[in-house]
């Protein structure tokens, strides 16, 4: 029961999100705003789909890749929204190959390879691949806001996709350790911090596209 509604509270969340970036994106014709309602809107589908098995069957999905080709796609299009911003922002956006960007994906392979012992390897591999490009982009981002005239705008946003990734590896290896279908599993606490993140990501864009 927990678990149905803690969904319900996060597809009225990321449809809320959807809806309002959608809203600001026809007022103010901004594509940043149709790539976040995308992210927000693609995850409210993978949700749906989860909650719609909950509630009729009384269990999770079997074919759980559905939702999860739905999450990775929600995450390619945060990411769109991040590279977009840097290079509408930034002189030189391409990546510098330093020492600090190195260990990005050092740890996203590390828990890949971990995450591999519960999950299918290709899944993996994807979510791998998109949680470096948006962790490598945020951090990028977060040393240009220094240089850059208005940059401290965009902060928020860094910072909002930074906690989200956390989020996710949280809620992931939570998952991995499943501590039963009640209030005390702290797979529920981190879905329902994710939850919250996609509200931050409104006043974050707001702030950095500014208006």
């Amino acid at each position: 029961m927990i678990e149905i509604i803690e969904n319900a509270i996060q597809l009225a969340v990321t449809g809320l999100c959807a809806a309002s970036a959608l809203y600001y994106a026809v007022r103010s014709k901004e594509r940043t705003w149709i790539l976040l309602g995308l992210f927000a809107g693609v995850f409210f589908l993978g949700d749906l789909y989860w909650q719609l098995f909950l509630i009729f069957y009384d269990k999770t999905p079997p074919a759980f890749y559905i939702s999860e080709f739905s999450w990775y796609t929600s995450y390619l299009f945060l990411l769109l929204l991040l590279i977009y911003i840097n290079v509408e922002t930034a002189e030189d956006w391409k990546f510098r190959l330093q020492p600090k960007y190195l260990c990005i994906p050092v740890f996203t392979v590390g828990m890949c390879v971990f995450y591999m012992q519960w999950g299918d390897y290709l899944g993996n591999i994807i979510v791998a691949g998109l949680m470096t490009g948006l962790i490598w982009h945020a951090v990028y981002g977060l040393q240009m806001v220094q240089k850059q005239e208005g940059g401290q705008n965009r902060r928020m946003l860094y910072i909002v996709t930074l906690v989200f990734c956390a989020i996710e590896y949280g809620l992931w290896t939570s998952s991995c350790f499943w501590m039963g279908d009640s209030i005390t599993n702290v797979y529920f606490w981190f879905d329902f911090l994710l939850s919250v993140t996609f509200m931050l990501f409104l006043p974050a864009l707001r702030k950095a596209v500014g208006r």
